[in-house]
């Protein structure tokens, strides 16, 4: 599968030479040039772009800040000219940082990094979601899918999965922030509830497959209407 590269730069010289080298390598496929950032967001909106090659210094929207606008940017190498942007731009985790006069041999080491990252990105989507908690010495593995739900309890969670009971010392709220996926649900401020251990949403509570049962808090009623129910329902009868 070939990486959908867009190039954007200002100067129809540096957008030639960097075209030149994307058609050389055999990894990259060039899906277009620009001249501008807004340009730019037109193309990443109907297209899927796997890598930017983008220019920093540039009209209107530099090109650190158009990345930085991006909810989910496409990897990035940046060009420039200017050696003294190298630190600013590691703040949006660039592949690579190429100073202009580009040199072909360089562009190559670089495009291995993206090829390297992409190979990462794809294994790590394989592999099934779970986090760790420490018990005494021990680090416990737990698999996302295992989960029921989560209470707090003091300095504690219990964390009931469907053939045992964990109780790190952790709060809810510093676990809710790790978990990655949006799979678990904060349907109360001592609850959080595995989304597809959802058997029934009531009024104030919700039943879970196993059959217990969680309290709703007033506080996360609307957040559960829109995030759960109302994305999914197919029908309702009043």
């Amino acid at each position: 599968m070939k990486i959908n590269t867009l190039i954007i730069d200002d100067a129809p010289y540096w957008q030639k030479i960097v075209a030149k080298f994307v058609d050389m390598n055999p990894l990259l496929h060039l899906i277009g040039t620009c001249d501008s950032a807004m340009q730019a967001y037109e193309l990443i909106a109907e297209q899927k772009i796997d890598l930017l090659i983008c220019d920093i210094e540039m009209p209107d929207l530099s090109g650190l800040n158009f990345v930085k606008s991006l909810q989910a940017p496409p990897l990035v190498i940046f060009v420039t000219a200017h050696r003294d942007y190298a630190l600013d731009c590691y703040e949006v985790s660039p592949v690579d940082f190429l100073l202009k006069p580009l040199e072909y041999d360089r562009f190559l080491k670089a495009i291995e990094k993206v090829r390297l990252r992409m190979d990462t990105a794809i294994e790590l989507a394989s592999v099934e979601p779970y986090f760790f908690v420490r018990e005494n010495l021990n680090y416990i593995q737990i698999r996302y899918r295992d989960v029921l739900y989560m209470k707090a309890q003091e300095n504690f969670v219990q964390i009931v999965t469907k053939n045992e009971v964990y109780l790190p010392i952790l709060t809810i709220s510093s676990l809710a922030e790790k978990l990655k996926h949006d799979v678990f649900l904060r349907v109360h401020r001592s609850y959080l509830v595995h989304r597809d251990a959802i058997a029934r949403i009531g009024k104030n509570d919700i039943q879970l497959v196993n059959g217990e049962q969680i309290p709703i808090g007033d506080l996360y009623r609307n957040k559960i209407n829109q995030k759960h129910i109302q994305m999914h329902t197919i029908s309702r009868n009043n």
